[in-house]
């Protein structure tokens, strides 16, 4: 049997798949996957932001999954699958939240949630000639058991030196516009940190030093993190991934993360509009505390990247300048910006629906980057033409210089030549009109 796995790209502005030389931040759903899959099975991954799809070599099964816009690019490749009579799986955070009915208008079978202890069973059924139309676990996979990714497969993906890593699932925080925390239902597990050391051993041999540790917020639980960077001491990587606020008031933990080889923290502060941040059920987020919490990262070696989100009901046309302000004024040397986007299976998409304010349901909208609901104060085409004015005035040469030019944490060459590289691909971006951060 030959499957294909895909993870297929965004979609720009205009609708039209975005296409790059390389990714440099790779999910890990596909090895993870390759992971669990019999060794019978000839397997295929293919990584559309950087690789062309085989459509005409013969498959006996398709397997997608997609986040945000990229479910739509998912149901364009599955149509044409579907023509060759291929059988389509399509699976993933978007899919396993949308109504069902809609997933299988593309596809001959949808897997709703975590998908490692279902695929095995899948391939059985395909192989039998007897896949179901749903696949629904009732119960998490066993975190504690999960194999090793197939980091071997990965090098044919045209990734750059960053190797994705999980040590975490889930986040037990509440934020209603969240898809992450719908998908996991608020739950937040974590590997044993041998088998944490396992993967990224795996990922330097068939990678590089460098680890994305790909966990929506990595520094909940403190002594399992304590313990975690201790454990990497030994590692000699250099590391980053996303967090909350709550580390930076523990510098002893600060010390270690950076010590174990930590230098960028993506933090999603989402606004700096106390009464936005009650609306999205994220009110423990103290914005008279961001630049003192910004400031201990850096005194500690590590750099800071923000996710922001502007449109929220607290927001009306000074936001754009406040955003703006407050990223130079903090020297944010990544900034990533989004318009709030009430995903389907959101508490957030679920209360607008109540208020008659989603004027679309059409996918290709969740981008980030496109108004898709009645903001309270302001239209939706003055928050859409902000939004974009608003990213490239933090993208013009006058604005990267003032935010990274003089870089306070202890970074080292080749980091601030992260950082630096990270700016100049979003300022293409901007221009283009994708949203940096979506490939």
């Amino acid at each position: 049997m030959r499957i294909l796995l895909i993870s297929p790209t965004a979609l720009d502005f205009n609708g039209n798949p975005i296409k790059q030389g390389r990714i440099h931040l790779p999910g890990l759903t596909l090895a993870m996957l390759a992971a669990v899959t019999p060794p019978e099975v000839e397997l295929k991954l293919v990584m559309e932001t950087t690789q062309d799809i085989p459509f005409d070599e013969h498959w006996d099964a398709v397997g997608l999954t997609g986040m945000g816009s990229g479910i739509v690019r998912a149901w364009q490749i599955a149509n044409k699958f579907q023509e060759k009579k291929v059988k389509v799986i399509i699976g993933g955070i978007a899919a396993s939240l949308a109504d069902p009915d809609l997933i299988l208008q593309h596809c001959d079978s949808l897997v709703i949630g975590e998908a490692e202890d279902l695929w095995p069973l899948i391939i059985k059924d395909l192989q039998k000639g007897t896949l179901k139309k749903i696949y629904k676990a009732d119960h998490r996979p066993d975190i504690e058991k999960l194999p090793v990714p197939r980091y071997d497969l990965m090098r044919d993906l045209k990734i750059g030196l960053w190797r994705p890593v999980q040590a975490t699932r889930g986040c037990p925080f509440t934020c209603n516009f969240c898809s992450v925390a719908s998908f996991s239902q608020r739950t937040y597990r974590k590997k044993p940190i041998h088998d944490v050391i396992r993967d990224v051993r795996a990922a330097k041999k068939f990678g590089t030093r460098y680890i994305a540790f790909i966990d929506d917020n990595i520094c909940v639980d403190l002594d399992y993190c304590h313990d975690l960077f201790e454990a990497l001491l030994s590692e000699k990587i250099i590391w980053m991934s996303q967090s909350s606020l709550h580390l930076t008031e523990y510098p002893e933990l600060m010390k270690l993360a950076f010590k174990s080889g930590c230098r960028l923290l993506s933090i999603g502060i989402e606004s700096i509009n106390k009464s936005s941040l009650e609306q999205i059920d994220k009110s423990w987020n103290r914005p008279e505390r961001y630049a003192i919490a910004f400031k201990a990262l850096r005194e500690n070696g590590i750099d800071v990247s923000t996710e922001m989100i502007i449109g929220l009901d607290g927001d009306n046309e000074s936001v754009f300048e406040n955003t703006y302000k407050f990223i130079i004024e903090n020297k944010i040397s990544i900034p990533r910006v989004h318009i709030i986007t009430p995903i389907p299976g959101t508490q957030l998409f679920e209360k607008m629906i109540s208020e008659n304010r989603i004027t679309s349901q059409d996918y290709s909208r969740y981008s980030g980057g496109k108004a898709n609901f009645v903001p309270k104060n302001i239209s939706a085409q003055l928050l859409q033409n902000g939004y974009w004015d608003l990213y490239k005035k933090l993208f013009s040469w006058h604005s990267i210089l003032k935010r990274i030019f003089v870089n306070e944490a202890n970074l080292g060459p080749y980091m601030q030549a992260v950082v630096w590289a990270v700016n100049l691909r979003y300022k293409y971006h901007v221009h283009h009109k994708i949203c940096p951060g979506i490939v």
